[in-house]
C-alpha cells in the first residue's frame, strides 16, 4: 500500500509553522488548479516527516529508509515512522527532495519528476505533513524536505473494530496493528469517497499554466534510464472513480509554431520499467529539453470505456526576467552591459551532456539554475577580453560595456 520516491536536487532547524503553512498553500494551489481537493495538514504526519528530515541531515543520507542505531532514528520505513508519530494507518506515501532551497523550489522540482508528481497529484489521499531540516555546516547534504501524505478516511477505519464474517474479504497491513482486518469493500468505498471529490481527468501542467521549467534531470527510480537531461514531462490521469478501462491512441506535443516535438517517449502502465504507473496514468516524456519562453500545446486521445476521449491543452515555459543567451557553439562572444545579469542556457549536445563545473574570470559571479543553465552577474566596470566562462567543451567570452 506504500509508495515512496526520492528526488536529488543540487545549524539543524525544523520547519516553522509559517513556512509549513506557506508550503501547504503553495502545493494546494497547484492541486486546485489541476482539479484536485486541498490536502489538510496532519500533525502526526508532520511529526514523522520532520523526524526523517532531521535523520537525513544528521546522518548525511538520502533515501526513505533509516538504519536502527543511527542518530535521530525513528523507524526503518515511512510507514513505521508515521505509526510511531501517532498516525493510525500505514496507507501513506512519502516524497522528499535534497538540497533545494525553499518549499516552492522543492515542490516545483518534485513536480518535474513524474513519479513524485503523481504522489502530489494523488487522487485518494486528503492530508499531509511537511518536514524540513538543514545545516549551516559544510556538508554534502545541507537541506532536506520530506512530505508524508495519507488518507483520513482510511485512518478512521483503523480506529474501528470489525467482526469477522463469512463471505467477506478482508485486508490487513494497513493499520498500526498489522494484523487488524478491515473489510476490503468498506476500504474501497472510503477511498472512492475521496476520489469522487476530484476531477475526472487531471492534466499537468494544467491548462494555462505558466513558468514551467523546461527540463527534467534525475529521479529515483529512474523513468528514463540512460538520460541525464530531458524535457519537462506532460501527464494525464484518469480518475478510477469514473473510469474502468483506458486504451491510449495518441499523445503528442507541439510548440507555438505548430511544430510537433518528435523526440518523445510515452510512458504508461504497460511500458513503465519501474512498474509504478497505474493503468490510469500516462506521461509524455520529451527526450530533449523544452525551450524557455515558449508556449506548448498537448494533444491526447484514448478509447475510454468504449468511448473516444480527446484532450487539448496548453502551457508556457518560464520566461527569465534577465537577458537569455542560448549557447550552442564551442566558442561564443557576447557583449553585455556592465552591472547586468544574464541567463546562459548551454544547449546539451546529447542526452548525457550536463555541466559539472565551471571556471570564471574577470570578476563575474555565477550560480547554477540547473545543470545546463547558469545565472551570471557581470562587474560594474567596463572590461573587454578578460571576462570569460570556461564550461569545459564550451567557452563564453564577454565584452562588458
Amino acid at each position: 500500500m506504500l509508495r515512496f520516491f526520492i528526488f536529488l536536487g543540487l545549524l539543524l532547524v525544523s520547519l516553522e509553522a509559517s513556512d509549513e503553512k506557506a508550503g501547504l498553500e503553495y502545493l494546494n494551489s497547484i492541486r486546485e488548479h489541476a482539479g484536485l481537493i486541498k490536502l489538510n495538514n496532519n500533525k502526526n504526519l508532520q511529526k514523522a516527516a520532520t523526524s526523517h528530515a532531521k535523520y537525513l541531515i544528521q546522518n548525511q543520507h538520502n533515501g526513505h529508509y533509516e538504519k536502527k542505531g543511527k542518530y535521530a532514528f525513528t523507524g526503518a520505513t515511512p510507514s513505521q515512522r508515521v505509526i510511531k508519530a501517532g498516525y493510525p494507518s500505514t496507507y501513506i506515501m512519502e516524497n522528499l527532495s535534497i538540497n533545494t532551497v525553499g518549499y516552492a523550489k522543492s515542490i516545483d522540482n518534485l513536480f518535474s519528476a513524474i513519479y513524485h508528481r503523481f504522489v502530489f497529484l494523488n487522487l485518494d489521499k486528503d492530508e499531509i505533513g511537511f518536514g524540513v531540516a538543514s545545516t549551516k555546516k559544510k556538508r554534502k547534504i545541507k537541506r532536506a524536505y520530506v512530505y508524508n501524505i495519507g488518507s483520513s478516511r482510511v485512518s478512521k477505519l483503523c480506529k474501528r473494530s470489525f467482526s469477522m464474517a463469512n463471505g467477506v474479504y478482508y485486508m490487513k497491513n494497513i493499520c498500526k496493528q498489522s494484523s487488524k482486518m478491515v473489510p476490503k469493500l468498506l476500504f474501497e468505498e472510503k477511498i472512492d469517497v475521496i476520489r469522487r471529490k476530484n476531477r475526472d481527468i487531471v492534466l499537468y501542467p494544467y491548462n494555462g499554466q505558466t513558468d514551467i521549467w523546461p527540463a527534467f534531470y534525475n529521479e529515483s527510480p529512474d523513468p528514463l534510464p540512460g538520460y541525464k537531461v530531458s524535457g519537462f514531462p506532460i501527464s494525464l490521469q484518469f480518475n478510477p472513480a469514473y473510469y474502468k478501462n483506458v486504451k491510449l491512441k495518441s499523445f503528442s506535443l507541439y510548440n507555438e509554431d505548430g511544430k510537433e516535438i518528435k523526440e518523445t517517449m510515452v510512458l504508461q502502465h504497460k511500458n513503465d520499467s519501474n512498474h509504478l504507473f497505474t493503468k490510469f496514468e500516462f506521461a509524455l516524456m520529451p527526450l530533449k529539453r523544452l525551450e524557455f519562453s515558449t508556449r506548448y500545446t498537448a494533444f491526447f486521445e484514448a478509447i475510454v470505456d468504449g468511448k473516444r476521449v480527446k484532450k487539448r491543452w496548453s502551457f508556457s515555459s518560464v520566461n527569465p526576467k534577465e537577458n537569455l543567451y542560448r549557447i550552442t557553439e564551442e566558442k561564443t562572444n557576447l557583449t553585455v552591459p556592465s552591472g547586468s545579469e544574464a541567463v546562459l542556457y548551454i544547449v546539451p549536445n546529447s542526452k548525457k551532456d550536463i555541466i559539472h563545473s565551471y571556471r570564471s574570470r574577470g570578476g563575474i559571479k555565477v550560480s547554477f539554475l540547473d545543470q545546463n543553465t547558469l545565472k551570471v552577474r557581470f562587474p560594474k566596470r567596463r572590461s573587454s577580453g578578460r571576462v570569460s566562462l570556461d564550461l569545459g567543451k564550451k567557452k563564453v567570452f564577454f565584452d562588458v560595456q
